[in-house]
């Protein structure tokens, strides 16, 4: 039995495996906190919703919480839930990784299909690269949450700052590439981009240093990835 959990909030990916829910469970968990996927202090979800989630027995959940407690690797507190233990063996032994520059670019497919020629039957779905739903950008999410980093951000924040990127953004980053990514980085191995295209050309430029002069492409893609491999003395290999 194989069943994955990715729970909006905590990002987090779990696979368990083998016949015994439970055991796979525990298991699971165990392998997060210990390769550091889960950082010391996380809080986790509660037992109904991680049941819901993986659509298992409460019960199993529990008991999987109530195991891992007794081994030391979380903790449970009333009024603060199940949390990963702020020190474990594993959290002091684990070492960081290299990791490549990351972009992230959540993107929504238009629901609105294109203008079809008279007599066709229009598209359901715009699947063409490019044609984000713009209808769908979360403004008032996005207002608050621009507005509570202003208000609290320091001066020092609106210069120039790091190139990588700022530090409380990598940070965020490094937690959720080893939660959802299973990539453990510190926040110095991490560059913040401005988009796909810039991440690449930094790329590019590494690779040609490095003495590589070909780079294998897919057959269908942006022309502005063939474009970014040509600007930076690189053959696109098909």
């Amino acid at each position: 039995m194989e069943k994955t959990w990715a729970i909006s909030g905590l990002d987090l990916h779990l696979e368990l495996a083998g016949r015994k829910v439970r055991a796979g469970l525990e298991a699971a968990l165990r392998e997060a906190v210990r390769s550091g996927r889960l950082a010391p202090g996380t809080r986790l979800p509660s037992s109904r919703a991680l049941a819901a989630d993986l659509a298992i027995a409460r019960n199993s959940v529990a008991e999987a919480y109530g195991q891992l407690v007794a081994e030391g690797w979380l903790t449970a507190r009333q009024g603060s839930g199940t949390r990963v233990a702020s020190t474990t063996a594993a959290a002091a032994a684990a070492s960081p990784v290299a990791v490549s520059p990351v972009a992230v670019s959540p993107v929504a497919v238009s629901p609105a299909g294109p203008t079809a020629p008279a007599g066709r039957r229009p598209a359901r779905y715009d699947l063409r690269p490019g044609r984000p739903d713009l209808s769908a950008f979360p403004r008032a999410a996005w207002l608050a949450a621009a507005r509570k980093a202003l208000t609290s951000a320091p001066s020092r924040a609106l210069d120039y700052g790091d190139p990588r990127g700022r530090p409380e953004l990598r940070s965020a980053l490094a937690g959720y590439l080893a939660r959802a990514r299973g990539v453990r980085a510190t926040p110095d191995r991490i560059v913040v981009c401005a988009g796909f295209t810039q991440g690449l050309a930094l790329l590019c430029q590494v690779l040609r240093d490095l003495g590589v002069r070909a780079v294998a492409v897919e057959s269908y893609g942006q022309p502005g990835t063939l474009e970014c491999l040509t600007a930076c003395g690189l053959k696109a290999a098909t």
